[in-house]
């Protein structure tokens, strides 16, 4: 009898053991799936999503394209159906599913407020594919006959200019300029320092301050490129990874616009007037964005023009560190935050 009872209480203790095992094992795949929800991560490169086709689930145009862009576009989250096909479990996970969060900011039956699409702080998981070569080349190659061109054509070799008049109107160039316009404001900014360098002393106190004529801008949308590309030249609108890259996500923190020389006004006349491949001459050549690090102007570009003042500068440093005096900033064509740097290769070997 005793052993009965024994053999009894072993398996009730058995079945406890199983089922507190087993609640274990979902309450924890439960939580990491709401915390990980809750957090709004959803990632493209899980391998259930990169087996799919993007138009599994970004349908064009979305219901909402015509309120702000010209061409039927993708501008929403996925539709209901695009996620429970795979996803059914996860809409019944109580009154509040946490699944919801990658997508609503407000989460519950009748919660219909989403986030901005695309979320303005959450990673993104593409780089953008641009080949600023072959975008160049077609430009060159579509050109119209010289004596019929009401524009300046991009040239991809250093030239020299001859001073307009003052009654001249101011060239139009078929380049940069399609996609790259003069921003209306003054955008966040910040000096580019070469990594590695330290420098010579603390900055002077410095009261420039750039316009918003110094900075250009850079497409952010699909209207930009679907000009050429929504029905016509391939990547066509539907082929979304011609154009986007599955990468590690990089965080959005905000467009800043960094410039070496801080100082550089794209409106002054006589920058205004030259065609953007005069300086920009390296652009036209590259056909990896992500290699693209920043402007890419040569030195030697600036020196054409600015001798005599660039010259004037680097004498003044040359002359303070020789005298032993206080390291001359520069400040012609940067900030002092900049200019208290050493002279960098480029510049002592033009």
């Amino acid at each position: 009898m005793q052993g009965g009872n024994l053999l009894s209480e072993m398996r009730r203790l058995l079945n406890i053991a199983l089922l507190t095992l087993i609640a274990v094992i979902f309450a924890g795949h439960w939580a990491f799936d709401v915390d990980a929800q809750n957090r709004g991560r959803f990632s493209h490169s899980t391998a259930q999503h990169k087996k799919l086709n993007c138009s599994a689930c970004h349908k064009i145009p979305t219901s909402n394209w015509a309120s702000t862009s010209g061409f039927p576009d993708v501008q929403d989250y996925p539709g209901h159906a695009s996620c429970v096909s795979c996803h059914r479990q996860d809409f019944f996970r109580g009154n509040q599913p946490a699944f919801c969060g990658v997508c609503h900011s407000v989460v519950g039956p009748r919660g219909k407020a989403r986030f901005p699409f695309p979320h303005p702080t959450r990673n993104s998981d593409f780089s953008t594919i641009f080949p600023h070569n072959v975008h160049q080349d077609v430009i060159a190659e579509f050109a119209p006959p010289r004596d019929e061109r009401p524009y300046a054509v991009a040239h991809f070799v250093m030239a020299s200019f001859s001073p307009l008049r003052n009654d001249d109107p101011p060239p139009t160039f078929n380049n940069c300029a399609i996609c790259h316009e003069t921003v209306s404001k003054t955008p966040r900014h910040a000096v580019r320092i070469s990594p590695g360098m330290k420098p010579l002393t603390d900055a002077a106190a410095e009261t420039f301050e750039p316009k918003a004529g110094f900075f250009k801008d850079m497409p952010t949308g699909h209207a930009a490129c679907f000009t050429c590309h929504y029905q016509g030249p391939k990547p066509t609108a539907t082929d979304c990874a011609g154009c986007h890259g599955l990468t590690a996500s990089t965080p959005k923190t905000g467009v800043v616009f960094k410039r070496y020389s801080i100082k550089f006004d794209h409106l002054q006349k006589e920058h205004s007037t030259r065609d953007c491949m005069t300086c920009h001459v390296r652009i036209s050549q590259n056909a990896d964005l992500k290699t693209l690090k920043d402007a890419d102007v040569p030195f030697i570009t600036c020196v054409q023009c600015h001798n005599d003042k660039i010259s004037e500068e680097m004498g003044k440093r040359v002359e303070s560190l020789t005298n032993n005096q206080a390291p001359f900033q520069c400040v012609y064509c940067h900030s002092t935050a900049v200019g208290r740097f050493p002279l960098p290769p480029s510049h002592e070997k033009r």
